[in-house]
């Protein structure tokens, strides 16, 4: 390798730490405080990889445990429904009420007004709700 070669290429991996790490900070910047306990079990980009519960993007309108890749709980699967604001703000006052026997652990959301931000981020995890589509979803967000 020549001297210029051995000079440009920490410099570009660099740059590209750099940029990788302003983008993350970027993201979470976006996040609302009252959504950050969300995102230690659930994606909510668009083709982001899965975590421990299902992806929380384009949550709004889908049917409830209808993530064909996901295992729900029986007390959710037998849950009829599409996810929207009133069904959303129920499940996240207290998640074991709603959907009784489900995963999720978390107790839920108890104050109104940290709901009402949760909710409204929600809304915006959407195809044309400011954030890119994805290619390939599938995804629904109903047992955590």
């Amino acid at each position: 390798m020549n001297k210029q070669a051995t000079r440009v290429i920490p410099s570009a991996i660099t740059s590209l730490a750099i940029a990788i790490c302003s983008l993350d900070a970027a993201v979470s910047q976006d996040v609302p405080e009252a959504f950050e306990v969300c995102i230690a079990c659930h994606a909510y980009l668009p083709n982001e990889p899965p975590l421990e519960g299902p992806s929380l993007w384009g949550v709004f309108g889908r049917r409830i445990a209808s993530i064909e890749s996901y295992e729900y709980s029986a007390g959710l699967r037998g849950i009829a429904g599409q996810w929207d604001r009133p069904t959303l703000d129920r499940f996240l006052a207290a998640p074991q009420l709603f959907a009784p026997g489900i995963k999720m652990t978390f107790g839920g959301v108890r104050n109104a007004a940290d709901r009402a931000v949760v909710l409204a981020f929600l809304e915006t995890l959407a195809p044309g709700a400011g954030a890119d589509e994805p290619e390939s979803n599938g995804d629904d967000n109903s047992d955590h």
